[in-house]
């Protein structure tokens, strides 16, 4: 029987791998071109998308990884139903409690390494995540500036716009600024171009305008204030990063608190290796395919059951961050009944199949 062990779970590994690949290649392949599009409108540069992606991995891997065991589990025992494999296996004495033991090979490192993931791993690299951000958003405007395209700050009341920036991305060409200022006066400012400039004195950075207009005057009024000029200094605003408090996904798991939040978050945290693990006995328990009816036969139903236990979980944590369901009650209710219907699924798979 160790022969069959190590072959069935030298496919289901060969499987599970692929499968998160493919999942994860269609989770980040959204996100990542969520975060280009921000650094287009100059949230962040550019450069650092692909170490956000990075920081973000722990987050994306424990929720994929519960899936693709699922389907991986369901795929490999599929096939050895339809191929009356399973019948010689049982000949031998394989039982459903005995195939529940070889795959658990797999699917407990599985749930160990979630387990890593959700306790560990995400909240430090959700820390790590939001010091790099909070590093970025620190960063002076002219950093972040793209060009040919329009950059909005202070809630609408500043915009900075160049047509064209040279290589290097030191020197902005045709450059457009417009500032409502808190006396209501509207201050629009051309130049030929624009560069960076720090003051060796205070530290303080600025952009360096050369040649060009500033216009000021209030909306509605008929007066305008026209300036020429050769040089202009123009003061750039930055971001002091690292926020106060933390969020609750960033805090260690030991250093979660009793409110509403903390609670929804470690019950969630606790939760996801316990959903791997219900997860994996539901995909032994609904496997089995009638001959000839291919390994793909249970796959729909199937991830339509793990959808309903995921956002189930989703809504009941959800429930307890709002105050709507006690914290002592948790995600439990949620993983009882799905262990239910594991444990019945286990049961009718291990009958004899009808003829």
């Amino acid at each position: 029987m160790s022969v069959a062990m190590r072959y069935v779970n030298r496919e289901l590994l060969a499987i599970f791998v692929v499968t998160l690949l493919m999942l994860l290649l269609v989770a980040l392949g959204g996100r990542f071109i969520g975060y280009l599009q921000e650094a287009a409108m100059g949230k962040f540069t550019g450069a650092t998308v692909l170490t956000i992606m990075g920081l973000r991995m722990p987050e994306f891997l424990q929720q994929v990884a519960p899936f693709s065991m699922y389907v991986a589990i369901i795929l490999t025992l599929g096939r050895l139903h339809a191929e009356q494999e399973m019948v010689v296996l049982q000949g031998a004495g394989a039982s459903t409690f005995k195939l529940l033991q070889w795959v658990s090979v797999t699917m407990l490192a599985v749930v160990a390494g979630v387990a890593v993931l959700a306790l560990v791993v995400t909240p430090m690299s959700e820390r790590a995540l939001t010091s790099f951000v909070a590093q970025q958003q620190a960063q002076t405007e002219f950093e972040t500036l793209n060009a040919g395209t329009f950059h909005v700050y202070d809630h609408g009341r500043r915009i900075t716009y160049s047509q064209a920036m040279s290589d290097d991305r030191k020197i902005l060409y045709d450059v457009f600024l417009s500032q409502r200022l808190d006396s209501g006066v509207q201050v629009n400012i051309w130049a030929q171009q624009a560069s960076q400039y720090r003051d060796p004195e205070s530290g303080s950075q600025y952009l360096l305008l050369t040649n060009g207009h500033r216009y000021e005057g209030r909306p509605g009024s008929p007066e305008l204030r026209v300036m020429a000029f050769t040089e202009l200094r123009q003061r750039l605003s930055s971001v002091d990063a690292l926020p106060d408090r933390l969020a609750v996904e960033a805090l260690p798991t030991g250093e979660l608190g009793d409110d509403a939040q903390s609670r929804a978050q470690w019950h969630w945290r606790w939760g996801l290796p316990l959903f791997a693990l219900i997860g994996g006995c539901i995909a032994v328990g609904i496997s089995r395919v009638k001959p000839r009816q291919g390994r793909f036969g249970r796959i729909v139903p199937g991830t339509l059951l793990m959808l309903i236990y995921f956002l189930a979980l989703l809504v009941n944590q959800n429930a307890i961050a709002e105050g709507h369901v006690p914290a002592y009650l948790g995600l439990w209710l949620v993983h009882l009944v799905f262990a239910g219907i594991a444990g019945w699924l286990l049961a009718r798979v291990a009958k004899p199949v009808a003829t």
